[in-house]
């Protein structure tokens, strides 16, 4: 099936997409301004036609791979220095199982790896 109409919110094209790259919200305004860096020096298309927004969105899907990668790397240096699951847990606004259950096993993975080396 087709999705097919006038998209209610600003499009990517649009300099207000996400409230733009000096929004009100500073996490989303940086994603906007990473997210238009990298269309913009990359060798894709850029726009809102249907090439440029898949484009935008392979490049979006690189920006969460490496902030998940940001996240582990700076969860495990915490776990390291001997902050807790619970203190991690709410500067991530979920429950210290939560956490624990997502991070351990690649925090484990990492020391393992690095006591193997």
């Amino acid at each position: 099936m087709t999705e097919t109409g006038i998209w209610p919110y600003p499009s990517y094209a649009d300099r207000r997409w996400l409230g733009g790259d000096r929004g009100d919200d500073p996490a989303l305004a940086t994603v906007v301004r990473g997210l238009r860096a990298l269309v913009r020096d990359g060798d894709g298309p850029a726009g809102g036609d249907p090439p440029g927004l898949l484009h935008a969105l392979g490049q979006l899907a690189d920006i969460g791979e490496r902030v998940e990668w940001a996240m582990l790397s700076l969860i495990g240096e915490a776990r390291c220095h001997g902050v807790t699951w619970q203190a991690i847990g709410e500067a991530l606004g979920v429950t210290k199982q939560a956490a624990q259950q997502r991070f351990a096993p690649y925090v484990k993975q990492a020391l393992d790896r690095a006591t193997d080396s």
